[in-house]
């Protein structure tokens, strides 16, 4: 059964999807717009940007997200009060987004090198726009650059690239 289902999808891929090149980078291209456009929104209104922005002063310090997850631990936080905390949200969120991105992006490249520098590029490019606010569009920063989400970005795409691999030797193992 896998014989055929597996045949079936490379009819279904060559037959239909094949009409429209370039087809397999959408989920790739798709999730990375969206990454990107998910760390530079809400654009302020210009009238009403007032710099220096107090909540985009540059965060430097590695890990600092692990104080916040220490200080909810050490209370024997709810689970409610982990999932409304905004240094949780971002975290997670951003790891996860790259993840994704990771994923589709073991579609197009077998390197874990190129995935590394994919991910790192890419994140750094989002930081450098925060910290420039939107490469000199606003005349200060209006979103934080922090060097956590340097880290965590590019470790997401790491693991999400990662698991693509393990996945797929595990399906080709399983076709054979």
């Amino acid at each position: 059964t896998l014989d055929r289902s597996s045949a079936a999808s490379d009819v279904y891929k060559r037959q239909i999807l094949g009409r429209f090149p370039g087809w397999q980078i959408l989920p790739f291209l798709f999730t990375t717009l969206v990454f990107t456009f998910m760390t530079q929104h809400p654009f302020p209104p210009f009238d009403q940007l007032k710099c220096p922005v107090a909540t985009a002063q540059a965060q430097l310090r590695p890990f600092q997200f692990f104080a916040t997850f220490a200080r909810l631990y050490d209370q024997d936080a709810e689970i409610s009060e982990w999932l409304r905390n905004r240094t949780v949200a971002a975290t997670v969120m951003n790891f996860v987004v790259c993840v994704v991105i990771g994923l589709t992006l073991a579609q197009h490249t077998a390197r874990l090198r190129a995935a590394l520098c994919f991910g790192v590029g890419l994140t750094l490019t989002v930081e450098l726009t925060q910290l420039t606010g939107l490469w000199g569009l606003y005349p200060c920063a209006y979103r934080q650059f922090n060097v956590d989400d340097l880290i965590l970005n590019a470790l997401g795409v790491v693991v999400g690239f990662l698991l693509a691999r393990i996945s797929s030797k595990g399906r080709s193992k399983t076709s054979n």
